[in-house]
């Protein structure tokens, strides 16, 4: 067509020339407008990754994009974070809180969060968790909480949150697990509780559906009450080790079901009121290993599938066949486990004390030795004392 008519052409190009000349222009003008500023106090490396350490930092930043999808706002001067915080940051998925100055968190203040995977608070003065401050994320890989302040959990704290792999409260001084402080809490992989804990309240992990570990190590309890793992359901693993666990008091682990291993080991153990393991707690395993009982327990019921019992210390009492001990469920108890008293067995074998206990000074207790060693030596001091009445009467006579 250019041949025929050339001009025809020329006017084509020009209006293309035109039409890229003002697009190019409007875009100038308008991408300034497009892409928002970063905060005064942040860096943005890019619009999906923003870094505010500042001191002087006080809120969540409201100008930042929408895009952010990884905040760092350690060390910032945030001491408070009010309810649904990060709602207007909808793509996030790293949140990192670290040693800035949180001391308080409202409920719900990650609401809103669909996408957040992985949550950081971690070095800063946080002493309680307040009731639903975590509640409602979802899909989050996980929640760590370690080197904090934290004493306190308080009830429902994490209710409505599921499919988690951890969540980490190592490093805290939590002296006291409150009642329902993980309900609402399902599908977590593992919680890491810390060491010192003092007192667990009935049903503190009551309404905590689905967790694949759950240890509570070091602990220093009075008393394992009745009801502490009521309305606790679907556990992989729940051990309890390296602890003083006092007085296993009777239903201690009522309420308890579907657990694939229940593991005590390494544990200094007072008195064990019952150790009870139905079938309606479905536990698969039962792992007593390396404990220290002060005493025989009381009654023993465990109706369990597999069960191991080896390594613990226990009383080995003066003229009492080990296989009557109530934890004598096991065909190589009296081989596997060993003696904690007294003095003389100590250390050895149920099996290859049971002879020598009663033999010897100091040999069983004190009421047991007086009941083996009773008729022998009444027997022994009747001859003298008759032998001297006939002295004595002979004498008399004469």
């Amino acid at each position: 067509m250019c041949r025929y008519f050339p001009y025809r052409c020329v006017v084509r190009w020009a209006i293309v020339v035109q039409s890229w000349t003002v697009l190019t222009l409007t875009n100038s003008q308008l991408t300034p407008a497009l892409v928002p500023s970063c905060p005064t106090q942040c860096i943005c490396l890019s619009q999906s990754q923003v870094v505010c350490n500042s001191a002087a930092l006080r809120g969540v930043p409201s100008a930042l994009s929408s895009s952010v999808m990884q905040l760092s706002l350690s060390r910032a001067d945030l001491r408070v974070l009010r309810s649904d915080a990060f709602a207007h940051l909808r793509q996030l998925r790293r949140l990192s809180l670290d040693a800035c100055n949180l001391t308080r968190i409202r409920p719900f203040a990650f609401r809103g969060l669909p996408r957040l995977d992985e949550l950081y608070i971690q070095n800063t003065p946080l002493a309680t968790v307040d009731s639903f401050a975590f509640a409602a994320l979802q899909n989050i890989s996980s929640i760590v909480l370690s080197h904090n302040r934290i004493a306190q959990i308080e009830s429902y704290a994490f209710a409505g949150t599921n499919f988690i792999k951890l969540i980490s409260l190592r490093n805290n001084p939590i002296k006291r697990i409150l009642a329902h402080a993980f309900s609402g809490l399902n599908d977590v992989s593992q919680i890491e509780l810390p060491s010192g804990v003092k007192s667990i309240e009935p049903q503190a992990f009551a309404g905590l559906e689905g967790v694949g570990i759950l240890e509570l190590a070091y602990m220093d309890l009075p008393a394992l009450l009745a009801d502490t793992f009521f309305g606790l359901t679907r556990v992989g693993k729940l051990v309890l080790r390296e602890s003083d666990l006092g007085i296993i008091r009777v239903g201690a682990f009522d309420g308890l079901r579907r657990v694939d291993i229940l593991e005590i080991c390494n544990n200094k153990i007072d008195r064990v009121e019952e150790l009870s393991l139905i079938q309606n707690n479905s536990v698969q395993t039962f792992k007593l290993t390396g404990n220290h009982m002060l005493e025989t327990p009381e009654a023993v019921i465990l109706e369990v599938d597999d069960i191991i019992i080896r390594g613990n210390h226990l009383p080995c009492e003066c003229g009492l066949d080990p296989m009557l001990n109530p934890l004598a469920m096991t065909s190589d108890f009296a081989d596997e486990n060993l003696c904690i008293s007294p003095l003389k067995v100590r250390g050895r074998s149920l099996s290859s004390a049971a002879g020598s206990v009663c033999r010897g000074d100091g040999g069983g207790s004190a009421r047991a030795r007086a009941a083996a060693c009773a008729s022998p030596v009444g027997e022994n001091l009747a001859q003298p004392l008759t032998l001297t009445s006939l002295v004595i009467a002979f004498l008399a006579n004469s």
